[in-house]
């Protein structure tokens, strides 16, 4: 089971980090979210207090979220919620086990775009360059929307370990074709029944709008100029509205 902090009353809410971070990187979300829902923050495997075991691949970590939710929170279809690697992992456990609704912050699911980036990067991770590679791109996807104490905060929370990270972006993103990824990612979300938000701090072009909002009808995308990778951090009140809104519609098309 995956170590997890709870607060908070209400219908559950999961929160899931992104790549060497861990739950404490939603600190400012989760006590305006707790004062409506029951949030549950994760760490996910290789992160934070969890046990760091390969492998890291996507359907494991998916599974490991499903088996922690089925012995705190057997009872109830959660929200889940996750910021780039945790919005890949919340993807892939809502195509395969019921959910009220996923909220994607800010992961890309052009995943043979990805791959680019990460076929681009891997040379230099699997060397000393390792630290100064992820410096570089976090801070190109902090894009300064921080504010300096919020990303001095990040900064100390995460925990940059080689094996994960090349456990997590190895496997079938390196050696895929692209259009398997393009076709993988399709299939993921035709499989989801939800709603489907995808919040982007960017814009993400209209060509990947089109494709992302036609995969399935419960589909919709969002951007928040300006907000880098973290829109959620740069306006914590603005999201938890922005969940809460998303949860209620679900609400409403369930008992209509």
């Amino acid at each position: 089971m995956l170590h997890h902090q709870e607060v908070g009353q209400g219908p559950v809410a999961v929160l899931l980090h992104g790549l060497t971070e861990n739950g404490t990187a939603w600190d400012p979300v989760i006590g305006p979210l707790a004062t409506t829902h029951r949030v549950l923050t994760l760490d996910l495997r290789g992160h934070g207090r969890s046990p760091a075991q390969p492998p890291y691949d996507m359907l494991t970590l998916a599974e490991d979220v499903h088996a922690t939710l089925d012995a705190v929170a057997p009872q109830e279809p959660p929200l889940i919620i996750g910021h780039s690697l945790g919005a890949m992992v919340a993807t892939v456990y809502a195509a395969m086990h019921p959910v009220r609704a996923v909220v994607n912050v800010d992961q890309s699911l052009d995943l043979a775009s990805m791959q680019r980036t990460v076929l681009d990067m891997l040379p230099r991770l699997r060397t000393a360059e390792f630290t100064n590679a992820l410096d570089e791109m976090f801070t190109q996807f902090e894009a300064g929307a921080l504010s300096p104490a919020e990303s001095a905060r990040l900064y100390d929370l995460r925990r940059y370990d080689r094996d994960v990270v090349l456990g997590i972006w190895g496997g079938d993103l390196e050696q895929a074709a692209p259009a398997e990824l393009t076709e993988l990612a399709a299939g993921l979300l035709g499989a989801i029944n939800a709603p489907y938000l995808a919040l982007h701090g960017t814009e993400p072009g209209p060509e990947y709008r089109t494709w992302l909002a036609g995969t399935g009808p419960t589909v919709t995308v969002e951007a928040w100029l300006g907000t880098g990778h973290y829109p959620h951090l740069v306006h914590p009140q603005h999201f938890v509205n922005l969940v809460r809104r998303v949860d209620m519609e679900h609400r409403t098309a369930t008992h209509r």
